[in-house]
């Protein structure tokens, strides 16, 4: 996928994801290429499936509910 289409998606700046996609590339689990003006994204699957084993490791906690989460930081920050 283009940069600007991954972006697309979220309320996030072009650099903030830019910056989000470095650190996916930086630890192996995406690739870049840029062609001509564009970044292009590509999945990297074998770095994918080893992130997803690693990951499965902690299933014995509970999963975080991210939009509660986001809800609680909001009311703590605004008091």
């Amino acid at each position: 996928m283009a940069v600007t289409d991954v972006a697309d998606p979220f309320d996030m700046s072009l650099a903030a994801i830019s910056k989000h996609l470095t650190i996916l590339t930086r630890a192996g689990l995406i690739s870049q290429e840029k062609r001509g003006r564009v970044k292009w994204c590509k999945l990297e699957p074998d770095a994918m499936r080893n992130a997803s084993i690693w990951m499965q490791s902690f299933g014995q906690f509970e999963a975080v509910n991210l939009d509660a989460f986001e809800q609680f930081l909001k009311q703590e920050l605004q008091d």
